[in-house]
């Protein structure tokens, strides 16, 4: 059965993959024209080739197809307002922006290579952060954490003019940290998936964009902490979380709710349809992944598929 939930979500991640992946050949969107590449700056010339390779890119020409920019530790500073500015920045985003209200997907190429962030949790942070209706690639040629490949989506929507909220940026890192965190302390815990954190944690934020919006006013600290235990208890968390972990993610809720995301239809909406689909994974396919396990092997059809159109 095990075995049949990881062919489940390996066949999910390939119709993603299958669509994606080579979406700089598709048609070029008339409001954001062609996709967008940010690779990080510490990349060598043999490295950013394999990035290309990875995201389909060979063959099409930079300008023409795609449009590309690096990545370096000050940016990394400058919109994330913490890190190294001389950080060695490899993991690289493709970025292509999708209709209105069709929401945002992230898929990671190269999961084995991005080991401290999941999909999802690029997926909530970017919503959080006033990001929408984008489909968003992930990869790096190495191992590394993954947690400053939001400084690249950032970026590439400022190159376009879209002005992200310095405040929601803030608080999307801190949710990106929070939960991150939260998955790679229990990643060997059988009874623990981060799918369901994500969910959780989309849940938290959905009631407090609710309460607000039905109230006019914030939610008390003594309400949050509510909020959120219920919902973690709901999602059987609260006895897997620490008590620590808990008050990290309390604490995260009472700093997003300070945020304009509060009171954003938009928001709203695009957290809504991120945590639709995420209420389909867990409840269809009921996941408990051995991560390492699946990267690996998923990494072998990713290379199977990769060679057979390269």
């Amino acid at each position: 059965m095990k075995i049949l939930k990881k062919l489940m979500v390996v066949t999910l991640t390939l119709g993603l993959l299958l669509t994606s992946s080579f979406v700089a050949s598709a048609d070029i969107d008339e409001l954001w024209g062609t996709p967008f590449l940010a690779y990080g700056a510490s990349l060598s010339e043999s490295e950013l080739a394999e990035i290309h390779r990875i995201f389909g890119l060979n063959g099409l020409q930079e300008g023409r197809d795609f449009e590309a920019m690096y990545v370096d530790g000050s940016d990394m500073v400058y919109f994330l307002g913490r890190g190294n500015p001389n950080a060695n920045m490899l993991s690289s985003v493709l970025i292509r922006h999708r209709d209105v209200g069709t929401g945002v997907e992230v898929s990671i190429l190269t999961p084995n290579y991005i080991t401290r962030v999941t999909a999802t949790q690029y997926a909530t942070a970017m919503i959080t952060a006033g990001v929408t209706d984008a489909l968003v690639e992930v990869a790096a040629p190495t191992p590394v954490t993954g947690e400053a490949a939001l400084t690249g989506i950032y970026k590439a929507f400022a190159e376009r003019g879209v002005e992200l909220d310095e405040d929601r940026m803030a608080v999307a890192q801190e949710q990106l940290e929070v939960t991150s965190s939260i998955s790679n302390y229990h990643v060997e815990n059988e009874d623990f998936d981060s799918y369901v954190l994500d969910q959780a944690v989309v849940e938290i934020q959905s009631e407090l964009a609710e309460h607000y919006q039905e109230t006019g006013e914030l939610a008390t600290i003594e309400e949050i902490e509510e909020i959120v235990v219920d919902i973690l208890q709901n999602n059987d968390l609260d006895d897997i979380l620490t008590a620590d972990q808990i008050q990290r993610i309390s604490g995260f809720a009472d700093n997003f709710q300070l945020t304009d995301a509060i009171n954003s239809e938009e928001f709203l909406s695009q957290l809504n349809d991120l945590g639709n689909r995420l209420g389909d994974i867990v409840s269809d396919l009921n996941i408990n992944v051995d991560r390492g396990t699946l990267a690996t092997w998923w990494d072998n059809v990713v290379n199977w598929f990769r060679n057979l159109f390269n």
